[in-house]
């Protein structure tokens, strides 16, 4: 065979054709797993994004910025080995970009700095509000994704980028948590500013009542209220009066003159609108007033409201077992209402989570219906119910009803497959396992039924146990110093040696006060265990002072309770910002920690799933862990 032989002239020329066509027009930015193709992209470009993955990617989103204002979208990403493709446009609007990836369980932060985008202009200049939006978005919405922004950068880093953006009254709330005074200087010029105006809009009066809210100025909100009211009593500010006027309304007549009261200014309801006939409809039902009732949900605008009012009273009355055949007028309802909200996708959820939540939301719906059904008799239709209900939820109360259906159908096979699957999974109440025992008597098993039951339940113990080991943290514990209930001061640093269990809890929070029979359990089991401790700290209250001292106290002491209850304390005399509750950066409550004898948190639980011998479980393992048993 002859070689070929380009000239020498050809072969660059070709070279260099090849070359060009494929080089990026500039380097690619990398931000940890991320690659994105433009290193200052702009609005309107299209960027190319690839980002590299070993476990299985369970979501992915971005985030674009406008100014304070947050906006997230689906990324659709391609599997291509080890790495995930895709690419977007970057709207025109937006000032900035944050890109959140869930792999596995967790999300990926990039070491907990996030993955956040800048946007410049066709010089190559960064936008004026980007460093801000996005600094904002991560101090505000970071956590969510497991970004960790210390407040006080985030604070100087806004304070110093004011002048971009000195009408972002949102912002200056970040700022003033760190920088008090600055703040003030600003919200003082903004009251001045507003003061010379001869004639205020509403946007005026909406600044004025933020503004009054942070500098906690109850007698300046109760003199423009009124005003506001009466001048724009469709806007969201007005609603929101009306509605604390119907919420501390001692009784029906009040809250009915209210209600006429608004009608009679205009008013047309949405946001806090909606809150007040939703506070309305309850009072009447409270005196039995089925069709003032009606009327009242029925002026409620938003599906979303409507739907959880009316599942909210239909569960009530289910497990009271009384007006079911209303119940379940209400029920079928508040499912038609979540079904009817698939084209309304709110702006703060990208498409698949609106549609994971509209999926949860009707979930718990159909549990509601398949109880109402099962009370009535109507055994099959709620089974059908109760299987939407398990589709996509995964609490075992929820489960327990499902075998309980079956059981009483005589549904022996789909009990003992259903309940064993629910067994193995952790997922199975004492109720769901004595379902299972009727099933295990029903049909054709060899072999004695507890030592069956023990196998289900050692698979479900070792595969927690080996989660828990994953799971396993070794951070810092903040320390504390707070009075209990008998005005003993608790130092958490006296403690070290000791396991010490934290439950951040309020009296207002239901879930937490559902765990509490839990909570109690364990507290009676390690009570003479010299080395574990239980502390419950409580935070968050709407009352301060003696009012909730005594509140907190009454709550304990009424439920039987022999918990050691600490006092959060309040970052200013009114906040509702506490220290202790802020330093282990609590999102929502009730949420556990667990402290190991070395002093350093080993496990973080957020919420109750409604199982309360799994949490004595989940305790008794996370406790033995963390002290290295």
């Amino acid at each position: 065979m002859k070689n070929l032989r380009i000239p020498a002239v050809l072969a660059f020329t070709a070279l260099s054709i090849f070359s060009c066509s494929d080089e990026p027009k500039e380097t690619p930015l990398t931000i940890g797993n991320l690659e994105i193709s433009e290193t200052k992209p702009s609005p309107g470009d299209s960027l190319k994004l690839t980002y590299s993955a070993i476990d299985t990617i369970t979501e992915a989103f971005y985030v674009y910025t406008v100014k304070s204002s947050a906006y997230p979208v689906d990324l659709d990403l391609i599997k291509d080995g080890e790495r995930f493709t895709g690419g977007l446009k970057i709207p025109d609007s937006a000032d900035g970009l944050i890109f959140n990836f869930k792999v596995g369980e967790d999300y990926d932060a990039n070491d907990e700095k996030g993955y956040s985008v800048n946007l410049y202009d066709t010089d190559g200049e960064i936008l004026p509000e980007s460093e801000s939006s996005v600094t904002y978005y991560k101090a505000t919405r970071g956590t969510d994704y497991g970004i960790k922004y210390n407040q006080e950068d985030a604070a100087k880093l806004l304070k110093e980028n004011w002048s971009k953006h000195p009408d972002n009254l949102a912002i200056l709330y970040v700022i003033n948590s760190s920088d008090k005074a600055f703040a003030d200087s600003i919200y003082d010029a903004k009251l001045a500013s507003l003061s010379a105006k001869e004639q205020l809009v509403e946007e005026d009066y909406s600044n004025l009542i933020t503004i009054y809210n942070v500098k906690k100025d109850k007698a300046a909100l109760d003199s423009i209220t009124p005003i506001i009211t009466a001048k724009y009593p469709k806007g969201n500010q007005a609603q929101r009066a009306f509605y604390q006027k119907i919420y501390e309304a001692k009784n029906l007549e009040d809250k009915e003159a209210i209600a006429a009261e608004f009608e009679a200014a205009g008013g047309v309801p949405s946001s806090y609108g909606n809150y007040m006939y939703s506070d309305l409809a309850q009072a009447e039902l409270a005196e039995g007033n089925i069709e003032k009732f009606k009327e009242a949900a029925e002026k409620i605008s938003a599906a979303t409201n409507k739907a959880s009012l009316y599942n909210n009273v239909a569960w009530n009355m289910a497990e009271k077992g009384e007006n079911l055949e209303l119940a379940e007028e209400l029920s079928k309802t508040s499912l038609d209402l979540v079904d009817a909200q698939k084209s309304d996708k709110p702006d703060y959820y990208t498409q698949s989570q609106f549609e994971k939540n509209l999926a949860s939301t009707q979930a718990m719906y159909s549990d509601t219906y398949g109880l109402i059904l099962f009370k009535q008799g109507k055994i099959k239709e709620a089974i059908a119910a109760q299987e939407d209900a398990v589709a996509d939820r995964t609490s075992p109360d929820v489960y327990e009803r499902y075998v309980q259906f079956l059981t009483a159908d005589e549904q022996y096979d789909k009990v003992f497959e259903k309940a064993s699957e629910f067994v193995k999974k952790g997922k199975a109440t004492t109720k769901t396992k004595e379902y299972l025992a009727t099933a295990y008597a029903n049909t054709d098993h060899d072999g004695d039924f507890d030592s069956y039951l023990s196998g289900l339940e050692k698979i479900a113990h070792d595969n927690a146990l080996a989660i828990l080991k994953k799971e396993m943290l070794d951070e810092e514990a903040p320390t504390f110093n707070l009075k209990n209930l008998n005005g003993e001061e608790i130092a958490l640093a006296d403690l070290k040696g000791k396991t010490v269990v934290l439950d951040f809890w309020a009296t207002w929070c239901g879930p937490c006060k559902v765990s509490f029979p839990g909570m109690q359990k364990a507290v009676s089991k390690y009570a003479d265990n010299e080395n574990v401790e239980f502390l419950f700290i409580d935070t968050w209250e709407s009352t301060s002072g003696e009012a909730r001292q005594k509140g907190v106290s009454d709550f304990i002491k009424q439920n039987n309770y022999t918990f050691n209850v600490l006092m959060d304390t309040p970052k200013e005399e009114g906040s509702r910002e506490y220290d202790v509750v802020s330093a282990y950066e609590v999102e929502g409550i009730p949420t556990k920690f667990v402290v190991g004898p070395d002093g350093k948190i080993k496990f973080k639980a957020v919420g109750f799933d409604g199982n309360t011998d799994g949490l004595v479980e989940e305790l008794d393992m996370m406790i033995g862990l963390a002290s290295g048993q």
